[in-house]
């Protein structure tokens, strides 16, 4: 038998643990597939800009351009709405001014449109359209404690809920677990007899800090929006200027391997004056702060290797950062949310697996994959590891990305490199004949002749 009892027998129930992105994400689906999906949110729902529940929704956040075709699928007219708010459209290689690999990438037009939006106001919109969904309800303010299962522990049941001094038990055919970084599913499973999954660390010691501003009265620039990258191992600073609703920036400095932005004003905007590009100091020196300066050290990219259990539960899967939550740097969490989804969709659609919980949690491990490479790649290095626990793929994979950023100033480099950080396009995008056989034939001289490879001289900043 698959997840049900019989393919006939209806999917009456399923429980979201967690209402951030990935958790809605997943309700959406799921509620093509149950006749009722229940969301358990441990904030109570209130008006508040920024949930305590979330604290880095605070800071630059950015859907890639795959999490906007998803969007687009999964919720018809979203877009709409969020333009409609205040929301600025973007033009992402036409009105984006990156810095990467010590030059600045090439600007021109091929209509890869996307959107600029705050998480809190994304996540309210999509929030209110599963509102209108009959089948989908909120249970705000309520902390999940523990799992429920059934006699011999083979089945999870239901969750168990607090609120206000009082608990109450949500039996499902499905449990969700979207509780994000403080997911607590490795300690409930070991309490029904079940091991605890191997588990990856990369952490690059990241910090960031942001700023909210209003964007002066008449400005001018040739940018919407600002990327400084860092460099391994030249330049461990970076910034990101982004538009968002209400005529406001968010601007958020980062810093690698403990090279962290100060909280303190004074500390903070020496930071941004110190970057190797001028825009970010040029654009909050004059523009009006309208927030604190607020920190944010969560950054490590952790896996919880769910997928390779020989046991698991069935009436459960786990996904979002539960499972897998990434460097915020790189900005693929609610993109990956959101293809996370789709995986769900599938295999809910091809049930007639005996082992459907873990079924889910192979195919999302395989999805996961392109994500995980990207976001790890350099961060193995800024973490002083790349000799210890990269594997020989890796290092080869840190070198050759190298030697495309080298290249990305060329116009069709930029575009491949682009569509594979937006998980447009997979990796072996970056492996056509007429970008791989230049770069293979000089890390094979490099190689041979015992050089190292010359940085651009504007690394040197």
């Amino acid at each position: 038998m698959g997840l049900f009892e019989s393919e006939n027998q209806p999917r009456r129930t399923a429980v979201v643990l967690g209402g951030g992105m990935a958790g809605l994400f997943a309700a959406n689906v799921l509620s093509d597939h149950f006749e009722r999906v229940t969301v358990v949110e441990r904030d109570d729902g209130g008006k508040d800009e920024w949930r305590p529940g979330v604290p880095q929704s605070r800071h630059v956040h950015v859907l890639l351009l795959r999490g906007v075709e998803i969007l687009r699928r999964q919720f018809p007219g979203l877009e709409e709405e969020l333009l409609a708010l205040g929301a600025p459209p973007l033009n992402w290689l036409q009105e984006t001014a990156v810095l990467a690999a010590g030059g600045w990438l090439p600007r021109f037009n091929l209509d890869l449109l996307g959107f600029s939006v705050s998480r809190d106001l994304l996540e309210r919109q999509v929030r209110e359209h599963l509102r209108r969904r009959a089948n989908i309800h909120f249970r705000n303010g309520h902390r999940v404690t523990r799992l429920c299962a059934n006699s011999d522990n083979s089945r999870i049941t239901g969750a168990v809920c607090a609120a206000n001094g009082d608990s109450v038990t949500l039996h499902a055919d499905l449990v969700v677990d979207a509780c994000g970084r403080a997911s607590r599913l490795p300690e409930w499973l070991a309490e029904f007899g079940y091991p605890e999954p191997r588990e990856s660390t990369v952490n690059a010691d990241v910090g960031y800090t942001t700023r909210w501003y209003r964007i002066p009265a008449g400005w001018q620039a040739e940018w919407k929006m600002v990327l400084l990258g860092t460099r391994f191992p030249d330049i461990s600073g970076g910034a990101v200027v982004q538009p968002v609703e209400d005529n406001r920036w968010v601007v958020t400095l980062v810093g690698y391997a403990g090279n962290h932005p100060p909280t303190d004003e004074a500390g903070f905007e020496e930071f941004a004056r110190n970057l190797i590009g001028p825009q970010v100091w040029e654009a909050i020196s004059a523009a009006q702060p309208l927030s604190g300066i607020i920190g944010y050290r969560r950054t490590e990219n952790h896996w919880r290797h769910f997928e390779g259990l020989k046991r698991w539960p069935q009436g459960l899967i786990a996904l979002g950062d539960s499972v897998c939550a990434f460097n915020p740097v790189y900005a693929q969490g609610m993109t990956v949310s959101a293809l996370s989804a789709e995986v769900l969709d599938g295999v809910l659609r091809d049930s007639g697996s005996a082992e459907l919980g873990l079924a889910f949690q192979k195919k999302l491990a395989k999805m996961l994959q392109t994500p995980w490479q990207l976001a790890t790649s350099d961060d193995f290095r800024w973490a002083g590891r790349a000799a210890g626990d990269a594997t020989l793929f890796d290092r080869f994979m840190h070198l050759y990305l190298e030697h495309v950023l080298d290249r990305i100033q060329r116009k069709d480099v930029c575009l491949t490199f682009f569509n594979v950080a937006h998980l447009v396009s997979p990796p072996v995008s970056l492996f056509r004949p007429g970008l791989a056989i230049p770069i293979l034939w000089d890390m094979a001289k490099a190689a041979v002749g015992g050089g190292s490879r010359s940085r651009p001289a504007a690394l040197s900043r």
